[in-house]
Formats: structure tokens, sequence, C-alpha cells
């Protein structure tokens, strides 16, 4: 029982392993990351246009 339980577990770690790196690679994400970032920091400084 407890080695299913270990296996499920390292299973999922390795599909969330996978899919942190699918999405840094091909989904541009640290550059995703900056931009918003930027846009953040930008429409921060910028008073309100009300």
């Amino acid at each position: 029982m407890r080695e299913k339980i270990l296996g499920i577990l390292l299973v999922l770690f390795v599909i969330c392993f996978a899919a942190i790196i699918i999405e840094e690679t091909f989904l541009g994400g640290r550059k995703r990351r900056q931009l918003e970032r930027k846009a953040r920091s930008a429409s921060a400084s910028e008073p309100d246009q009300r």
C-alpha cells in the first residue's frame, strides 16, 4: 500500500516538473513575467485617468 502511494506521488512530481519545464521553455514564462512586471510598474506609476 505504501509503495503504491509513493509511486503515485513520484508520478505526480514528475508530471509537475515536466509541466514547469515545458511552460518555461515553450511558452516563454520568464519573458512573460518580465513583461507583466513592466506593465504593472508602468500602470502603477501613472496617475489614475478617471
